[in-house]
């Protein structure tokens, strides 16, 4: 994932990657979600041309990082988004982010049954 993210930004889109996805993965990952959300939502335009599985790991991070700022519709929208690629594609994340998808789309509300 990692690799493919690196290889992808040293290839094609190297400074949009590097200033806004890196950044904006960075701010997440260091609980900045401002700062997070700000660099996601400039980046959209490049990440609409990214490869499927790069789009949908980057609606997953936008969506987590609306829900963390309390922005539920941007969040169910992008969570929506990452949550339909990965039941099409249920190789699509690894265990660590499909268990992130699927706690985040439960907090929601969105499991039936629970």
């Amino acid at each position: 994932m990692r690799v493919m993210r690196a290889l992808l930004c040293s290839l094609l889109l190297l400074p949009a990657c590097h200033s806004d996805w890196g950044d904006g993965m960075q701010a997440f990952e260091d609980a900045r979600y401002p700062q997070a959300a700000a660099s996601f939502r400039h980046y959209e335009s490049a990440a609409r041309a990214l490869p499927a599985r790069d789009f949908a790991e980057y609606a997953l991070y936008r969506g987590l990082t609306h829900l963390a700022l309390g922005d539920s519709v941007a969040a169910a929208r992008w969570l929506g988004t990452a949550k339909s690629a990965a039941d099409k594609s249920p190789s699509l994340f690894d265990d660590a982010e499909r268990g992130r998808l699927l706690a985040a789309w439960r907090s929601m509300g969105h499991m039936a049954g629970e």
